[in-house]
């Protein structure tokens, strides 16, 4: 499922967090670590998805579960690291910046939201395998803090 996206803005959207996040959790872990993180939170993704709603239609495709490993792991690390993004409510219109904490928990908020729509059948985003692959970034997170 890694390596299928349903679309071009999917695969951009994917390659952007990577690059984002992927270089400096990569600098902080190693290469061999970093590939075992995206290895184990796709997995770990894609085994959450079809466990937790077997009948699901909805399909595992694209390496979110693992970027979502990349992005939990990010934000626990360097948690006072300012991010910024774009804010747009009709005519309005902001650059906002938070700490990296406060953004993933944002970001856990909406999965959680978008577990229910994905159940429900009106989503077709698997937020179960973000959460799946979030939660083995969490793992790493808790397994390596210690070692530097």
């Amino acid at each position: 499922s890694f390596f299928l996206h349903g679309g071009i803005f999917h695969l951009l959207g994917n390659l952007y967090f990577f690059l984002v996040f992927g270089d400096n959790v990569e600098d902080w872990l190693g290469k061999g670590r970093f590939l075992l993180l995206l290895l184990c939170a796709t997995f770990a993704g894609d085994i959450l998805h079809i466990l937790a709603d077997p009948r699901a239609t909805t399909p595992c495709i694209g390496a979110s579960g693992g970027i979502s490993g990349i992005i939990a792991f990010y934000a626990l690390k360097f948690p006072p690291a300012r991010l910024g993004f774009f804010l747009r409510f009709f005519f309005y219109f902001r650059w906002v910046h938070l700490p990296a904490w406060w953004l993933f928990l944002l970001w856990l908020a909406l999965q959680l939201w978008g577990v229910y729509a994905q159940i429900a059948g009106i989503s077709n985003v698997s937020s179960l395998a973000h959460l799946g692959g979030a939660a083995t970034g969490v793992l790493f997170w808790a397994v390596t803090r210690k070692n530097n």
